[in-house]
């Protein structure tokens, strides 16, 4: 076994990406060590380089999307979520949230375990500086800590296809889930990132009507078209009016019986009030940093009767369901095309560069370069 491990850190907030050498801590009985394949670059990765959420220790191991192989197992044997005993050799992804408490109100009684004062997150709310150290994908090896929840990746599936849906893919599952989506209805989708082709994905296969997509990327708008969408939107070569008529023309005249929002522009949210249905519903998960505030007329929510969810975050029931839906899916979708951009290690600092400025899709980081 490896007793180092390469890994890129940021020092202090919007400090360019260092390299450091750690040493691989004996593993604890129900731990396991897990060598680094892919490493998404998430958005809520720029943001956290930007020092703009709250409460995250420098300096810090970024990457809480990692997938890769399971390199040696501690003492006491570890099972995946289906009860498996994982063996050396498995390929595997996991929920980077380690630790809920289930015991504080969140948790027990609002039924929000997602909002847990005590959750920690792998690569945002770890620190670096303490045991196991290795607590981010960003890294040739990462420390699995016990009680982490881990799941077999399908053997069909890829490591490109499962890190290119990265947190995405539960994010999705949980914004879907909070929306009243069933067969039938008409969907449209605001911001065309990984997010918003997962929900693309989820309410295809739920048996919508239609889907639409709104964005400006051109790009984006392309590869959406693979991903089970029937129609798109050029919000920068369309008005809004000419929006709202375009939608109501794909529906039947009534407009989307739900839109979701997964822009991270608070600015998209008036819209998207404008663009649903009377009586429907309007589901906002791109919100997770805060871009500041946006006007809203509230009389025109009441007076349509709207339907209004919001998300954060998600639990380990959408990692799950997440990637079963991946699995089982893989033939319908081209899940691997997701990843544009690849990087090394070293690169790493690039590979943030690539991804907030939205050149890629999605970047990933291969520690080992293969």
């Amino acid at each position: 076994m490896a007793k180092t491990s390469r890994a890129a850190v940021v020092p202090k907030p919007s400090a360019d990406l260092v390299i450091e050498e750690y040493e691989i801590p004996e593993l604890q009985p129900g731990a396991a060590l897990m060598k680094v394949a892919r490493a998404g670059v998430c958005g809520t990765d720029c943001h956290l380089w930007h020092g703009k959420l709250a409460g995250v220790p420098y300096p810090l191991i970024l990457g809480h999307e990692a997938v890769g192989t399971i390199e040696s197992i501690g003492p006491k044997p570890v099972k995946d979520l289906d009860g498996n005993e994982l063996k050396v050799g498995d390929r595997v992804g996991f929920h980077d949230v380690t630790e809920t408490c289930f015991s504080c109100y969140n948790c027990l009684i609002a039924d929000a375990p997602t909002k847990c004062p005590n959750r920690k997150v792998y690569g945002i709310t770890m620190e670096s500086t303490k045991f196991p150290r290795l607590i981010g994908g960003y890294s040739e090896y990462l420390y699995l800590s016990p009680g982490t929840h881990i799941i077999k990746l399908p053997d069909h599936v890829s490591f490109d296809g499962a890190s290119a849906v990265g947190c995405a893919m539960p994010t999705a599952v949980h914004t879907v889930l909070r929306s009243p989506m069933t067969w039938g209805l008409n969907v449209a989708i605001q911001g065309v990132g990984p997010v918003g082709l997962m929900i693309a994905v989820l309410t295809s296969v739920s048996g919508a009507s239609t889907v639409t997509v709104l964005d400006k990327a051109k790009n984006r708008l392309e590869i959406a078209k693979k991903f089970g969408v029937t129609d798109v939107l050029n919000i920068e070569e369309t008005t809004l009016d000419e929006r709202k008529d375009k939608l109501k023309e794909i529906t039947g005249g009534h407009g989307p019986d739900i839109v979701y929002e997964a822009t991270g522009n608070p600015h998209a949210i008036p819209e998207g009030i404008e663009l649903v249905r009377e009586g429907g519903s309007y589901t906002i998960c791109g919100q997770y940093t805060d871009h500041g505030t946006t006007e809203i007329n509230p009389h025109l929510m009441n007076k349509k009767h709207l339907d209004i969810k919001t998300v954060w975050g998600s639990r380990t029931l959408h990692v799950y369901k997440g990637i079963k839906t991946v699995g089982d899916n893989y033939d319908r979708f081209p899940f691997e095309d997701l990843v544009t951009h690849r990087f090394s290690l070293d690169d790493a600092q690039k590979a943030l560069e690539t991804q907030e400025k939205q050149v890629s899709l999605k970047a990933v980081i291969q520690p080992h370069g293969d």
